[in-house]
């Protein structure tokens, strides 16, 4: 229904502030959260394998001191890096072409007389080759964690080991498995991961409730300005009017009163007038934005009613030197308060009218399309400045006000316009160009003649 559209539409300017709060909360809170998650991530990575790469470290400095004693080669590194009291760690020896020459997959020959057995295939999947280049070319141990097919990830330590006489033994890379480790980070970014997405949940909730209670006041305040400019321009009518009547008294004894004072008298009547209208025209926005003006809805017969304001503008606009027609499809009815869509048609003319210099036209045209209503006001006046256009239906806004004044306007006319094309569930658009004229165009939605009136909300 109309009413409730608008009422609707109302309603919707503190949904969007609501969630704009919410959300940027929401927002506020994913970027702390994101940053103190990772700083706890990257702390608790780089410290889950202090302890393992404390051990092979160790072992690396047991090769190193016990290869000093012995001046050992490739078969006894493997022996000195493979104590059968840890089981867990895996050691491959490698020359510097990379090539295995003994690993926990091919220990060395029990027989010192009988030549080396080349090391199977298998034992080169042990091998991290880029580990062991990267520390063959810079000469300084290389830890990384590295993941060898089925056998999940390893914790690898990759070394140069050189005789005392500086000759090249080969390079050693010892490894023990890092799965308990791996799985440790793999919980902890699960639950820093599901605990990030309860806090957001929980803190949409809370930023919800908490920008309802904080718009209530806004909403009250907003409900108390609106009430405040009704009361305002009803009670404004009554001194108005009264103004008005003690001028009117002044001037039918104008023969008695000098020339200068029935000109001041001209003039209080004149701008009581446009206050009367001005006053007129805010309690038509305040009752709008109170959501207390009631619209009757009936089946109006729009091509009727756009061709007798047409008429009844049409000698105002010969007066003036301004031509002006109307191209009406029909029978075009619509559902609505005949006497709203009379002011907006007589809001849309006057305009027209007003901006439209001696010689220029105003031409209306009625259609329907797809199930709508098309109403458009053209006219050939000065035309709006882009600029302007966003602001044509703010209230108080004037693209010429040294004209808007002269010709008795508020600069509420569009707005108001605006409001009752709203409140039949309709829209309005206005295109210009400067100094070639303005157009305004209106849709309502079209009635069908066999469909029953509806009662408004």
């Amino acid at each position: 229904m109309p009413l409730r559209a608008l009422r609707a539409r109302r309603l919707k300017m503190f949904d969007i502030a609501q969630w704009r709060l919410v959300g940027w909360n929401v927002l506020v809170l994913i970027f702390i959260l994101a940053i103190l998650e990772i700083a706890v991530y990257s702390l608790f990575s780089a410290n889950i394998y202090s302890e393992v790469d404390q051990q092979l470290r160790a072992q690396k400095d047991a090769v190193i001191a016990r290869l000093s004693q012995t001046g050992g080669d490739a078969y006894s590194l493997y022996a000195l890096t493979n104590a059968p009291s840890e089981p867990s760690y895996r050691t491959v020896v490698a020359n510097a072409a990379g090539q295995v020459n003994v690993s926990t997959d091919c220990p060395p020959n029990p027989q010192p007389m009988v030549p080396a057995r080349p090391c199977p295939p298998r034992s080169m999947a042990a091998v991290s080759r880029d580990a062991m280049t990267a520390a063959l070319r810079t000469g300084s141990d290389d830890l990384r964690t590295v993941s060898y097919g089925q056998e999940g990830p390893q914790r690898v330590l990759t070394f140069a080991v050189s005789r005392t006489d500086k000759t090249f033994v080969g390079v050693v890379q010892i490894s023990r498995t890092a799965s308990g480790e791996d799985s440790g980070l793999h919980e902890l970014l699960l639950l820093l991961t599901l605990g990030g997405l309860i806090g957001v949940l929980l803190s949409g909730i809370a930023s919800l409730f908490l920008a309802n209670r904080a718009l209530v006041p806004i909403r009250k305040a907003f409900s108390r300005q609106r009430q405040f400019t009704a009361d305002a321009s009803h009670e404004l009518r009554t001194p108005l009017a009264l103004i008005r009547a003690n001028a009117e008294m002044l001037e039918r004894h104008g023969g008695s009163l000098p020339d200068d004072d029935a000109s001041l008298v001209n003039d209080i009547i004149r701008e009581t007038d446009h206050l009367n209208r001005l006053v007129g025209d805010l309690l038509t926005l305040a009752r709008a934005d109170a959501e207390s003006t009631k619209l009757a809805s009936e089946q109006v017969d729009l091509r009727s009613l756009v061709s007798e304001v047409h008429e009844d503008l049409q000698r105002i606009a010969e007066s003036r030197g301004i031509g002006s027609s109307a191209t009406l499809d029909g029978p075009v009815t619509v559902q609505g308060d005949e006497g709203r869509l009379r002011q907006l048609l007589l809001i849309l003319l006057d305009n027209s009218l007003k901006y439209t210099d001696r010689g220029g036209r105003v031409d209306l045209s009625l259609q329907r399309e797809d199930g709508n209503v098309r109403l458009v006001v053209a006219d050939t006046g000065i035309g709006i400045p882009t600029g302007d256009l966003p602001h044509v239906f703010d209230r108080f806004y004037r693209v010429d006000r040294a004209r808007e004044h002269d010709s008795g306007g508020t600069g509420l006319g569009l707005a108001i316009a605006q409001w009752i094309v709203q409140a039949h569930q309709g829209n309005i658009k206005v295109e210009s160009n400067v100094g070639r004229g303005t157009r305004f165009q209106v849709q309502l939605p079209a009635l069908d003649t066999g469909e029953q009136p509806r009662t408004s909300g």
